[in-house]
C-alpha cells in the first residue's frame, strides 16, 4: 500500500492511497463524505495531474451532471428507470420523505435533482484517455442504487448507467 499526497484547489491536501493497483481517497466536502476512486492507478503516470485538475472542477462537474440528468430525464430510459425503480422498492413513507410524493407520475424531477447528494467521482484510464463517472445517489440511508453520469476528460457527457 502506497500513499501519494497532492494539493488541490477544491479539496486542499488529499492523500491518495494506492492499493491493489487502484487509488482511493475519502474527502469531507461541505460536511459530506465524498469518495474519489482511481481505477488502475498505476497506469496514470503524468495523467494524474489531469485528474487533479478535474477534481478542482468538482462544483462544475456536479452542475454539469445535474443538468444532464434533467435534460435527458424524459428521453433516456436509464435515467427514468433509476428514479422509477424506487417507487417499486420504497414504502410510502420513504417515498414521501425523499420524493415528496408516492406517485412516480407526480415526481418533480427538478426538485429531486436539486436535492441529490454530492456525487462520488470514479476515474478510469484506457488508451491514455481519462473517463469519469459522476456517481449520484438519491439517499445513502435507504439505498445503494447509483445513477452514473459518464464524462470524458473534457467533461463532455458520454452516457449514463444505473448501478448498485
Amino acid at each position: 500500500m502506497t500513499e501519494f499526497t497532492f494539493t488541490t484547489k477544491c479539496f486542499g491536501d488529499i492523500t491518495i492511497v494506492e492499493k491493489d493497483s487502484h487509488g482511493n481517497v475519502n474527502i469531507i466536502y461541505d460536511n459530506h463524505e465524498i469518495n474519489i476512486f482511481l481505477c488502475n492507478y498505476n497506469l496514470y503516470g503524468e495523467k494524474v495531474k489531469l485528474c487533479l485538475e478535474i477534481m478542482d472542477k468538482y462544483v462544475e462537474i456536479n452542475e454539469i451532471g445535474k443538468k444532464a440528468i434533467l435534460k435527458n430525464f424524459n428521453e433516456n430510459e436509464i435515467i427514468k428507470y433509476y428514479f422509477e425503480c424506487y417507487f417499486d422498492i420504497f414504502d410510502e413513507e420513504q417515498l414521501l420523505e425523499i420524493f415528496e410524493t408516492n406517485q412516480f407520475e407526480e415526481l418533480d424531477i427538478e426538485n429531486v435533482v436539486e436535492k441529490l447528494e454530492y456525487p462520488n467521482l470514479l476515474f478510469d484510464i484506457k488508451d491514455n484517455e481519462i473517463t469519469i463517472s459522476v456517481d449520484y445517489m438519491v439517499s445513502k440511508e435507504y439505498s445503494d442504487e447509483i445513477l452514473c453520469v459518464r464524462m470524458d476528460e473534457k467533461l463532455n457527457i458520454t452516457g449514463f448507467s444505473h448501478e448498485s
